[in-house]
Formats: structure tokens, sequence, C-alpha cells
């Protein structure tokens, strides 16, 4: 996918994002924050061109693909360990019996963390996420 494909699917997410509510939707803002991120990282590697814009990496590989491959450099370690950490949130509340919005927040914490260094990557020649 490219790269401005992979900013407008984060950018509709982001959306979706701000018309729910922490303590309502927990669930879906979780796997939203998550996806925003997956997306992100996959465009931050396209812009690298450590990744091919043919190839993507889905959200439950990046961490395994960013230690095996250092696809994004110096923030490879701090990406990956993010969004270990936000897969780590899903499986008590998206598929467990977790009901807790303040661990939706946290998600948006990680998801901020990860933006903020995409950004960086991506923001100079291209579309700000």
């Amino acid at each position: 996918m490219k790269i401005e494909n992979h900013l407008e699917k984060a950018e509709r997410f982001s959306r979706t994002i701000k018309k729910l509510d922490y303590e309502e939707d927990y669930e879906t803002l979780i796997e939203d924050f998550l996806l925003v991120s997956s997306h992100l990282i996959n465009a931050a590697m396209h812009k690298l061109k450590s990744l091919n814009p043919d190839k993507d990496i889905k959200h439950n590989q990046i961490y395994g693909f960013l230690k095996k491959e250092n696809a994004l450099g110096e923030y490879s370690e701090k990406i990956g360990e993010l969004m270990q950490q936000l897969e780590q949130l899903r499986p008590s509340h998206v598929y467990g019996k977790g009901k807790n919005g303040e661990t939706a927040k946290k998600a948006k914490e990680y998801l901020a963390k990860i933006k903020e260094i995409c950004e960086r990557i991506i923001g100079e020649n291209g579309r700000k996420p």
C-alpha cells in the first residue's frame, strides 16, 4: 500500500476515534488505536524504503519484523516496544471480560508516542498524519 493510502486509512480511523466514548466503546478504541499505529508504522517503513510499497506488515507481526529487520533504524526498538505494549492491551478487553475505559486511554498514549516518531520519519516530504 502506498504511503498516502496508509495515511488516509489512519486519518479515517482517527475520525472514528473522535466519535467514540472511552467508557462505552473501549474495545473499538483499543482496536482503532492499534490500526492507526499499524498504518503509521507501515507508512514510515515505506518512507525509509525499508519496506516495499507492495508489502505491508500486519499489526501482530510488527514487533518481530522490527526486531529482525531494524526497519525503522534508530526507532525500531522503541516503536516495537510500544506496539507490543499496545498489542498486550487487546486480549483482556477485546476478547475477554475486561471493562475499563482507562485501558483505552493507555492505548491512546501508546499511539501518541508512535505517531510522534512516525511523523518525524514521514513528515518532511509527505503529508503529516
